[in-house]
């Protein structure tokens, strides 16, 4: 009778590891949230579709596992994580930095690509003296993070989109906005009268990282293995190179 029981249970077991087995790889279609505007990254093109370094590669990296691309969800980014949670997505793929205190809410890829943050003014200002200076950062981002700790003697202005953070900028009503470098240079322009100031900034990596990812449920294990393989295989191919030509003069890959 115990021997039976014992057969009885292994073979239940066996059925569930490959009821599992089957249904971790059946991805036809893999929703991705993204906060967009956030150019160059992420944006909407003149035509109203969606387009930027990430929404190309995350394209390529849908193709590569279930042949079509991803299905994009526009979600604003101080509620990207929840919105991951309660399965309106399947994937963040939306420039999110891999740190410690993210990695205790979400699995995470390998990271994919890495920039430096920057401060961007139109005035003579100085980051290391910026006591009672308005400066702007997008809500809940590693940029909040850091401003919040290290510049506590300033006014921190948070939005909820990167582009009305700009439009405030531009307007007089920021002393200073601090992001992820490529996205202030590629919303400001080359003929704009604000420009970055001081040094790009990487450090501490405990709150910038080290690199950017996509970002899933942790029980979706099956799902962030199938992206990081299909990333190497976009790399391999030449064309991550391709599109990140197309948004940089310089080298993000990692």
């Amino acid at each position: 009778m115990e021997q039976k029981m014992k057969k009885t249970l292994v073979a239940i077991a066996g059925a569930l590891a490959l009821t599992s087995a089957v249904e971790a790889k059946d991805w036809d279609t893999i929703r991705a949230g993204v906060d967009a505007p956030y150019p160059p990254f992420e944006y909407k093109a003149p035509d109203g579709t969606l387009t930027g370094f990430e929404i190309e590669l995350g394209n390529e990296v849908c193709k590569e596992i279930t042949g079509k691309e991803c299905e994009w969800v526009i979600q604003a980014w101080d509620g990207i994580i929840p919105g991951l949670l309660a399965r309106k997505y399947d994937m963040i793929f939306s420039s999110m930095s891999i740190n410690e205190e993210r990695q205790k809410r979400v699995l995470f890829s390998d990271p994919y690509y890495t920039t430096p943050s920057a401060f961007f003014s139109a005035n003579a200002f100085d980051p290391a003296d910026a006591d009672g200076k308005r400066i702007g950062v997008q809500r809940a981002t590693i940029q909040d993070t850091y401003v919040t700790e290290f510049l506590d003697d300033a006014e921190i202005v948070r939005y909820t989109t990167a582009d009305d953070m700009v439009v405030d900028l531009q307007g007089g009503r920021l002393d200073a906005m601090f992001v992820d470098a490529p996205v202030g240079l590629e919303m400001l322009g080359e003929d704009s009268d604000i420009v970055q100031v001081g040094d790009f900034v990487k450090e501490p990596v405990r709150i910038f990282g080290e690199g950017v990812g996509a970002a899933f449920r942790k029980r979706d294990k099956d799902l962030e293995e199938a992206v990081s393989a299909a990333l190497e295989k976009v790399k391999a191919s030449g064309k991550y190179d391709e599109i990140m030509n197309r948004y940089f003069d310089f080298d993000i890959k990692l």
